[in-house]
């Protein structure tokens, strides 16, 4: 075998075991920062950069340019799940310059930023909190689409976003599943980090993550409440599961 057939093995044997930073993103792009207990800005490029500033959970930074080389990091999310990324240079708020963590960056909102009350998009209430999410990011495209049913099911559909994006909803006796299917270029770190926002910070209960067969399950302690991400031929699929 040759060695570029050995390395492209390699390669292929690998990458499933490993998280990488989010998607492409260019100077000038405003990211969002989803770090629950917030994300240092740091002076430098490294991991010992003397600390500007911390950035909570949901505050909008800045992609600037720079001219370093590209300095890779990683960081453990949960024990057999590790992100690698790079330190990009941004602009927070108060106009402080820095590095941050890639890995816990997203060009989506976090679910903190939906409305507590009344929402706009969704005035008579019918919309699932997911679908309602999309929305913080896209317009739909066209009306939902019925899916198949059966006689224990309430309520079977998808919604389709101009974004590329896609929200399925089965309700029905025993427990519901909402799937978020995002499109193409969302990596699996931020599903983990979007859908352990969004679905399990409404357990009363502590969860657990694991890492298994190229992606992560989150369960609550009570089995009530469950997070599944996982890829799909380049796209970010995330399984939100209630069992009544």
């Amino acid at each position: 075998m040759s060695n570029l057939r050995i390395a492209m093995f390699l390669v292929g044997i690998l990458l499933p075991a490993l998280a990488f930073s989010i998607g492409p993103y260019k100077v000038g792009d405003q990211l969002t920062v989803h770090a629950g207990s917030g994300l240092i800005l740091r002076a430098s490029a490294s991991p010992t950069g003397t600390k500007v500033a911390t950035l909570n959970y949901g505050t909008v930074v800045t992609v600037l340019a720079d001219k370093q080389p590209k300095m890779p990091h990683r960081v453990v999310f949960f024990k057999g799940y590790t992100v690698k990324g790079y330190w990009v240079k941004v602009r927070a708020e108060r106009n402080q310059e820095g590095y941050v963590f890639d890995g816990f960056l997203s060009a989506y909102q976090t679910p903190s930023m939906l409305p507590n009350g009344d929402d706009p998009n969704d005035p008579e209430g019918t919309m699932s909190l997911q679908e309602r999410y999309i929305l913080l990011h896209s317009t739909k495209k066209g009306a939902a689409i019925d899916l198949e049913k059966f006689e224990t099911t309430y309520q079977h559909y998808k919604q389709l976003y101009a974004n590329g994006d896609a929200v399925e909803v089965f309700t029905g006796e025993g427990g519901s599943e909402y799937v978020i299917r995002f499109h193409k270029g969302v990596t699996l770190e931020e599903g983990y980090l979007i859908g352990k926002s969004l679905w399990m910070e409404m357990s009363d209960t502590v969860f657990t993550s694991t890492y298994a067969k190229g992606g992560v399950v989150l369960s609550s302690t009570d089995g009530m409440f469950e997070v599944e991400v996982r890829p799909k031929i380049g796209i970010t699929e995330v399984f939100m599961r209630h069992a009544d």
